[in-house]
């Protein structure tokens, strides 16, 4: 959905930078309190990280960004059903497939397909950080007794001490990868426990954290808020410039200039730097935007007449450690039909497939489904992809990954405001991080904030 304001306000007693599910609860719950917030999004349409696309086949969609809700997922849940939007289990039925050795396996129940050592080794592993995890507040990770110590170990360092077994180890790294959308060297402990501690459980972050989808699409959670806001929200509107004088903030975005009193930027934290501050943001702030690079996922999606696979009794996921496509989903619409495979390849594999040819690339992808899902896979009637660190207004996925050390450092005042400037975007969210119901508790948060402050100056003049 693309909604452009009609005219275009002067000021506005806040103004949003980003309409993603963040910026668009931020206008939200201002609207919804009296005030006159303003939207601006740099792109034609509204959803950020969360897109849907045609899949020529009538009305069914196929979703190319955020997409999954889990049962912990309260705000999500609960605006899609104060709009009227159904939500659907993501089916699970049949066996899961593990790609590894050389060799496509089933899995049988809830038990990974590994030799007895790889298998003890993982089963270790898991315990482990489910352990670690449990004493790691996922709001305030900084405040673990061993913080420190996990802010500053990568996931792959402890894999390396950790477990013993190559199958084991190949498959906990591909598993973490695909989870995070980074290499398990460039992940820190303590952002991986805090994830695993948020979710409940290690296998939660693969399982449980995918239970439910929406009926037509993710995207139309954006487009319900975006509807509420009408000709508040202006697309196509990159900002610029924000400028604080002290007595209010003046936002540039192209020609359009409006006075506000306040100003939330909920856009991710790569994209903070390409706009201009006066006066510019302290050291701190930029810091900690700094420590945050975007992971980088290329979410690939092939669509057929039916799900195939589930007649030779296959739930559609599966793990593979040979690549490009780690992981695999079928994500059919409810009334199964087409039949829709949706993969990821993250981290490593995403930077070398992202440097081939469109048409290679599509080669590549195919034949990890072919190798997974038989021949009937290598035909599909629509191929879509979307590497996430090519778009403009994102560069990357699923969410920033913190720099060792930085979340007990400068990570820690992300969320604090800037004088009258405010920080949303689900990166904001520690514990519901990087995810759809964490965009939407940022945008409440910041948006309270705001009213807040503004409530505080009325009072002061009355």
């Amino acid at each position: 959905m693309t909604t452009r304001g009609a005219g275009i306000p002067d000021e506005a007693d806040v103004v949003v930078v980003g309409a993603g599910l963040a910026g668009l609860m931020a206008g939200r719950v201002a609207l919804r309190a009296g005030l006159a917030p303003v939207v601006l999004e740099a792109r034609g349409r509204v959803g950020g990280r969360v897109v849907s696309e045609p899949s020529g086949h009538g009305s069914c969609v196929v979703e190319m960004g955020g997409q999954w809700l889990a049962g912990r997922n309260k705000r999500a849940r609960a605006l899609a059903a104060s709009a009227g939007i159904e939500l659907f289990e993501t089916y699970s039925q049949g066996n899961d497939l593990l790609e590894v050795s050389g060799e496509v396996r089933r899995q049988r129940r809830k038990v990974p397909p590994l030799r007895p050592a790889a298998l003890l080794d993982v089963g270790l592993a898991r315990f482990r950080l489910d352990r670690e995890a449990r004493r790691v507040p996922a709001a305030a990770p900084w405040d673990a007794a061993q913080a420190e110590k996990w802010s500053r170990m990568t996931v792959g360092a402890w894999l390396d001490r950790a477990v013993h077994t190559t199958e084991g180890r190949s498959v906990l790294r591909t598993a973490i990868a695909t989870v995070w959308g980074a290499e398990p060297h460039q992940l820190t402990m303590l952002q991986a426990l805090a994830h695993i501690g948020a979710a409940g459980s290690f296998d939660a972050t693969t399982a449980n954290d995918l239970a439910f989808r929406v009926v037509g699409g993710a995207q139309r959670l954006s487009d319900h808020l975006a509807t509420e806001l009408g000709d508040r929200l202006l697309c196509d509107r990159p900002v610029t410039t924000v400028r604080d004088d002290g007595t209010g903030v003046d936002v540039e975005a192209g020609a359009t200039r409006i006075r506000a009193r306040r100003v939330i930027v909920a856009v991710p934290p790569a994209l903070v730097g390409q706009i201009r501050f006066d006066p510019p943001l302290p050291a701190a702030r930029h810091q900690a935007i700094a420590s945050l690079p975007m992971a980088h996922v290329i979410k690939v999606a092939a669509v057929y007449d039916k799900p195939f696979w589930r007649d030779e009794g296959l739930s559609g996921r599966a793990l593979s450690t040979q690549g490009p496509v780690t992981g695999t989903f079928d994500n059919s619409p409810p009334s199964g039909r087409p039949g829709v495979l949706v993969g990821f390849v993250p981290g490593d594999r995403a930077r070398a497939l992202a440097a081939r040819p469109a048409d290679e690339r599509r080669e590549k992808v195919l034949a990890s489904f072919t190798r997974l899902f038989g021949p009937l896979a290598a035909r599909p009637r629509q191929y879509l992809e979307k590497d996430w660190a090519a778009e403009e207004w994102t560069r990357g996925c699923y969410f920033g990954i913190a720099t060792p050390g930085s979340l007990t450092g400068p990570i820690r005042g992300l969320r604090e405001p800037t004088g009258r400037i405010h920080w949303a975007g689900a990166e904001t969210a520690l514990d519901n991080y990087g995810g759809m119901d964490g965009a939407l508790s940022s945008g409440e948060r910041a948006a309270g904030e705001v009213v807040t402050a503004l409530s505080a100056v009325l009072d002061k003049l009355v």
